[in-house]
């Protein structure tokens, strides 16, 4: 029988557990391996996720948001608040408000930004969205940039993009 989201809600508010916890318990397969790799490399950059709600953290770089990273185990709920994903599934979000993408972005990197550029779904208080140019394409109410059940190749792109935002950060900084 699924947990009911209101019981792990409060259960996960007391723990405030580690994301590699509730990896190892809700995902399977290459999904968890994925998603194991993807921790382990933050970490050892000294980029280590923070619980913030329900099966979600946040990663922050000197105080700015680089990703959230959300789980929806296969015993757990549908979660309400837009999370859109299928069960024993993961993600890795970008905001896209405050940051530009690469300029020297290759063709293949593009691709893959473009084809994980969410629309809005109403979900959270950036309703409806943010129109605008994203490396040379338009997008009309787009949410922000998130790569479902990345494979290598996904995360290898979500590791160049951590770097660039890296670098954003600590030039707007100094």
């Amino acid at each position: 029988m699924p947990r009911e989201i209101i019981s792990l809600s409060k259960e996960q508010l007391k723990l405030r557990p580690k994301i590699e916890d509730v990896i190892n318990e809700e995902l399977v397969g290459d999904r968890r391996q994925n998603a194991l790799d993807f921790v382990a490399y933050l970490r050892a950059n000294k980029l280590n996720p923070a619980w913030t709600a329900t099966n979600a953290w946040w990663v922050n770089y000197k105080g700015k948001r680089l990703v959230s990273i959300r789980v929806r185990g296969v015993n757990t709920v549908e979660i309400p608040w837009g999370y859109g994903l299928d069960p024993g599934s993961w993600h890795i979000g970008h905001w896209l408000q405050g940051y530009n993408f690469p300029d020297n972005a290759n063709d293949e990197l593009k691709r893959f930004i473009w084809a994980n550029i969410q629309p809005c779904k109403h979900c959270m208080s950036c309703k409806p969205g943010h129109s605008g140019d994203v490396l040379g394409k338009q997008f009309e109410s787009a949410c922000y940039f998130r790569i479902e059940n990345p494979d290598e190749e996904g995360l290898e792109f979500t590791k160049k993009l951590l770097e660039s935002k890296k670098e954003t950060i600590a030039n707007s900084i100094s």
